[in-house]
């Protein structure tokens, strides 16, 4: 077991002050307080969301903590676009290098390079599932305590973290899945 840093990604948008959101991780209340929030004259419409990737709020749990969390988050004074949760301990980084530093690379010739490790697996921050065209690792989502059919008129069956608007006074609940598999806790050497 070894303890795992989670950040909750998303964005928040108020016409004045800050977005409040109270969210409980796996029957832990994670945040409860503002968030990072862009004030605008008008909240965007579904799909004029920026990138969605404001770290709204990091907190710990640990590796051997795995398949679903059952996650409730309750927005108020503005909108909430959850994206995803994102953990260390999902992968490592790597690129090629010169076998001969005198020589290029040749992607077609694995002679030409080798891979060198550049982020190490408790640095390296990502998905702790696979996304699907049928899944990104949310299940058993609702709204208000009724089943939330959200991604179904809106993903066209993509890959990907697909984004979800709370608005204010809004409760969505859910299931997030971290996927066993996708626990790295050493690069290769």
């Amino acid at each position: 077991m070894v303890q795992r840093i989670v950040k909750m990604i998303g964005s928040a948008y108020s016409t004045s002050g800050n977005v409040h959101v109270q969210a409980t991780y796996n029957g832990v209340e994670v945040l409860n307080g503002p968030v990072t929030t862009t004030v605008a004259d008008v909240i965007p419409f579904d799909g004029e969301w920026t990138n969605s990737s404001d770290e709204l709020v990091l907190f710990e749990t640990t590796t051997d903590t795995t398949g679903l969390m059952p996650v409730s988050i309750t927005v108020t004074g503005g909108t909430l676009v959850f994206k995803n949760f994102r953990m260390n301990y999902t992968g490592f980084g790597q690129e090629r290098r010169a076998t001969d530093p005198a020589a290029p690379i040749d992607p077609d010739d694995p002679d030409t390079y080798y891979w060198a490790v550049t982020v190490q697996p408790d640095s390296y921050y990502s998905d702790p599932n696979w996304n699907t065209v049928e899944s990104d690792g949310i299940v058993n989502i609702t709204k208000n305590g009724e089943p939330w059919p959200w991604r179904m008129h809106v993903t066209d069956q993509q890959l990907g973290d697909w984004s979800y608007p709370i608005r204010d006074g809004e409760t969505v609940t859910f299931d997030h899945f971290v996927d066993p598999a996708k626990v790295i806790l050493s690069a290769p050497i």
